[in-house]
């Protein structure tokens, strides 16, 4: 009986410990085809998508249903973090052009992965856009 008890305690509190853990950041793919044919994520309640050209990065910031979002309804910049293996994460900024943000990211060419997780500010409202980067060339 003591047995039985145990195993339950634990099963119990290892379904705890995953429904409480931190869903701020989500590598996941959203479901959709990226519209640029870049990376597409979840970024509740909105979508981004890195598109890479060298070390170029552009982010569409876009609406549930993939619609992109007006530039009025967008902060003039974006800051976040670009964090290569074995480094410290290293600050970047991106500029909004048009509708979509702009930014370097120096480096990139040299890992085959990186993270980086950018606050996008959308009717003053912070979301993060959060990319794993599987830089395969």
């Amino acid at each position: 009986m003591k047995r039985i008890l145990a195993l339950f305690l634990c099963g119990f509190f290892v379904s705890a410990g995953t429904a409480l853990a931190d869903a701020s950041h989500n590598h996941e793919a959203a479901i959709e085809a990226a519209p640029h044919g870049g990376i597409l994520r979840d970024a509740p309640p909105f979508k981004v998508e890195l598109v890479l050209n060298g070390d170029k990065a552009t982010i569409h910031v876009y609406d549930n249903a993939l619609k992109a979002i007006a530039k009025e309804r967008l902060a003039p910049t974006a800051k976040g973090e670009l964090g290569f293996p074995k480094e410290k994460p290293k600050p970047v900024t991106f500029a909004l052009v048009e509708n979509s943000y702009e930014g370097t990211l120096t480096g990139i060419g040299a890992v085959h992965r990186f993270d980086m997780h950018v606050d996008l500010v959308i009717d003053e409202k912070t979301v993060v856009g959060d990319f794993g980067i599987d830089n395969i060339h």
